[in-house]
């Protein structure tokens, strides 16, 4: 089976194709039970103040970030910790492509180049339940998932908070194939 990791960033703001950094990255590997085994986090310096938006929702000041690593002092211990996973995160377009520029800021590659296949737990959300609110919020709400300390964003809590969110994710999505697969072979 290979690793599976949760991923998550908090960033200075929505778009990294306009400049936006990350500013904090958690990570954590699960087994085969789906229990945490290791974790990764770091906050780093992105060289540029977050916007309001972004400061409102993972509440980093722009003078604790400055005294910070830059990415490029914490590129190599990330690389080897999610090298060769299944990396798995909520809205994977947005993680994958901050982190992914970041590689390539620093000239190293990016994620699947290190042999990292993604899965994006809102995609699978969508497919499942294509009428309700499929924000992490909301999934933890629907399995039980206790959200009372996410007052504001972090990277690693929410990180943790999507790997219980991922099984349940799993395990529903096989109870509908497995309902359509019989009533397929019932002719229903």
């Amino acid at each position: 089976m290979p690793r599976i990791i949760c991923f998550d960033t908090e960033t200075t703001g929505l778009s990294w194709r306009r400049g936006d950094r990350v500013v904090e990255i958690g990570a954590v590997e699960l087994d085969e039970d789906f229990q945490i085994v290791r974790r990764f986090q770091t906050y780093l310096n992105p060289g540029r103040p977050c916007s309001p938006a972004a400061r409102a929702v993972h509440g980093l000041s722009d003078a604790f970030l400055a005294t910070q690593p830059r990415f490029i002092e914490i590129a190599p211990e990330f690389l080897d910790f999610v090298r060769g996973a299944t990396l798995v995160a909520h809205n994977a377009t947005f993680d994958t492509g901050f982190v992914n520029n970041e590689l390539c800021r620093v000239r190293l590659p990016g994620l699947t180049a290190c042999g990292c296949e993604i899965v994006d737990t809102l995609k699978i959300a969508r497919r499942l339940y294509p009428n309700a609110h499929r924000g992490l919020n909301d999934l933890c709400i629907r399995f039980g998932v206790d959200i009372s300390n996410r007052a504001l964003h972090g990277a690693l809590l929410d990180s943790e908070l999507l790997a219980s969110v991922y099984r349940r994710l799993l395990d529903d999505q096989k109870r509908i194939e497995e309902a359509r697969e019989k009533s397929v072979a019932f002719g229903l």
